[in-house]
């Protein structure tokens, strides 16, 4: 903007020839990277952070081929961001093996103001048969019979307050259920998934995340044949693909 203001005070004071100025004018806007001129785009892209569950020294749940939650977690989460990052900003907690924090991983979503936060893992269980995927929104076991939040009479009274780490998800509720119920709408059209559930649960990993946030439980690695399945690539490219489309489902609501 600058050099073409330039060029055309020049222009009207006569200061270099019309040719020279044009040729001057020319060279000086292909010379813009390309990832300056489309700065509004790039900075109101949504913000979507992908936890892949577990790493470094927790393997998390394992199959009888010795298949872990780590890797399979970490593989769908890079399969998601391929999908997503072509009209997102996508962001993961982990990028490799090694081992992570759960309050760092809410709090790297929460630092970036991301607009969905998605926890990714499989299932173990001691039933073989257990099968399916399972999709989390947080919460509590119980709520407070008594409390400020809960008493009409003192709503709001301690608005200028910080919300505890622990409640701070609960502002989030109906939308993270949302946001399940879209996925789980998306996954539900994969012939080689028989049953999903949607369920809340009081899981740590959630509790402290400032957006809507689930945790997916891809499948159960302890079934024989869903390990099977964790383990095929064109599987998980097929789920990555349909978590994706529920996620971009839901964040037209929220603008």
């Amino acid at each position: 903007m600058n050099t073409l203001k330039t060029c055309s005070q020049n222009l009207h004071h006569g200061v270099v020839p019309i040719l020279g100025i044009l040729i001057l004018c020319l060279l000086s806007a292909a010379a813009i990277p390309a990832d300056a001129k489309q700065p509004l785009f790039n900075v109101y892209r949504r913000i979507i952070v992908l936890d892949p569950g577990h790493g470094g020294r927790e393997n998390g749940a394992r199959g009888a081929d010795g298949t872990t939650e780590k890797s399979v977690a970490l593989k769908l989460a890079q399969l998601i961001a391929a999908e997503l990052q072509r009209d997102y900003k996508v962001t993961l907690t982990r990028t490799d093996d090694y081992h992570l924090d759960l309050d760092n991983r809410t709090a790297l979503a929460n630092h970036l103001k991301a607009d969905v936060f998605v926890s990714l893992h499989t299932g173990g269980s001691f039933v073989y048969s257990t099968a399916g995927p399972i999709i989390y929104y947080y919460q509590n076991v119980s709520k407070p019979s008594s409390s400020r939040e809960e008493n009409p009479a003192l709503r709001g009274a301690n608005k200028n307050m910080s919300i505890p780490w622990h409640r701070v998800q609960s502002s989030y509720l109906e939308r993270s259920r949302i946001l399940a119920r879209m996925i789980s709408s998306r996954l539900s059209t994969m012939n080689s998934i028989k049953t999903i559930r949607v369920q809340g649960a009081p899981l740590a990993v959630l509790q402290g995340a400032q957006m809507p946030a689930i945790l997916i439980e891809a499948g159960y690695l302890t079934n024989p044949a869903e390990e099977k399945n964790l383990r095929n690539n064109r599987f998980l490219a097929d789920l990555a693909a349909e978590i994706s489309k529920g996620i971009e489902d839901f964040l037209p609501r929220t603008d």
